[in-house]
């Protein structure tokens, strides 16, 4: 029982992830633009 509730959980976590991700991806993918253009 504990596994399958540990599974729950961390599939309830991946898509949390998921759901806040795109969000992270949004503000980070511009910062690493601008970080490879200062490098060249």
């Amino acid at each position: 029982m504990r596994r399958i509730l540990a599974i729950v959980a961390f599939l309830a976590g991946g898509i949390a992830a998921e759901i806040t991700h795109p969000v992270l991806c949004h503000l980070i993918a511009p910062a690493r633009v601008l970080i490879k253009r200062r490098r060249q």
